[in-house]
């Protein structure tokens, strides 16, 4: 009997951006919205169309309505209809069309999804509520997506936890262990992208990276000679008189391995291999316009 050969490695590029939201009122140095889009849409044409053989996921925080369907609008009006965009995920308000989303965006002819949910990030998760001291109702998107042309099924999740409430961020963070966990305990790979509002010595992300979380953050396993861009992702518009911090992350569960280009040989049972990571920069000083008051993070993965 002939055995049949393992799947080869499935390449995938995840970006997570907070796009910053729509607001009537903006700050200092902060363009209105209608300017800030054409620069966000060829920044994502530009990382999602590095190969028709590397698929995309783009994971988005931040966003209003409008805002979706101006860039699903926007971006599937240059591309053949074979290559358009939908998305995934409610917004937090009222769980229809009110307040912000932490989208999820795919390639219909590239993968479908199996499953789409949102859950409050408090502890009535089922319903549009705050949680704990949160100043801001929060939430996680995530759905099981089955890749067409190999079958293969992978859990993307996106997030965005709140900016002033600490015991609201730590809980999240538990809350979302929970739901990787019970993915994992299920067989599937699991990658998170978001702005956790939490640098790497604070709650969420001290909580994110415990050994028990289940979840490692890509950029540790990526060698100098694979990172790209900038050390900070949140930047703001250069009047708030805040220092940037990195504050946006890509996890995914911890079956990972070194980057080969770490000089450590990859194990084979492994789910993930990070083959790039990189911080693109939010403004360019020629147009002077920042796109975003965060910088877009890009993860290189091959699931093994």
């Amino acid at each position: 009997m002939q055995r049949s050969s393992p799947p080869l490695p499935l390449p995938l590029r995840i970006i997570s951006h907070n796009i910053r939201y729509a607001t009537t009122s903006p700050f200092r140095g902060e363009e209105p919205w209608s300017t800030r889009l054409p620069l966000l849409i060829s920044q994502l044409h530009h990382l999602t169309s590095v190969s028709p053989s590397i698929p995309s996921i783009i994971c988005l925080q931040e966003v209003l309505h409008n805002q979706l369907t101006d860039i699903l609008s926007t971006l599937n009006s240059n591309l053949p209809p074979h290559l358009h965009w939908a998305s995934i995920g409610l917004h937090r308000d009222d769980g229809h069309l009110s307040g912000e989303a932490s989208p999820i965006l795919y390639q219909p002819t590239i993968f479908t999804p199996q499953t789409n949910n949102t859950t409050w990030l408090s502890p009535t998760p089922d319903k549009p509520s705050k949680g704990w001291d949160a100043a801001s109702i929060r939430i996680i998107t995530h759905g099981i997506f089955k890749h067409i042309p190999s079958s293969r099924e992978i859990v993307f999740m996106s997030t965005h936890l709140d900016d002033q409430g600490s015991q609201s961020r730590f809980h999240a963070a538990g809350m979302i262990i929970k739901i990787a966990s019970e993915y994992e305990e299920r067989g599937l790979p699991v990658v998170l992208a978001g702005d956790f509002n939490s640098e790497i010595t604070q709650e969420a992300y001290k909580r994110l990276a415990e050994e028990d979380s289940g979840v490692v953050d890509v950029k540790n396993y990526v060698g100098w000679a694979r990172a790209y861009g900038e050390q900070n992702t949140y930047t703001g518009f250069g009047y708030e008189g805040e220092p940037e911090t990195r504050i946006d992350f890509i996890f995914v569960n911890d079956s990972v391995a070194k980057s080969p280009y770490q000089g450590t040989e990859s194990e084979a049972k492994k789910d993930w291999n990070v083959t790039g990571y990189a911080v693109m920069p939010n403004i360019f000083k020629d147009i002077g316009v920042f796109v975003s008051d965060h910088r877009a993070v890009v993860a290189d993965l091959e699931l093994q």
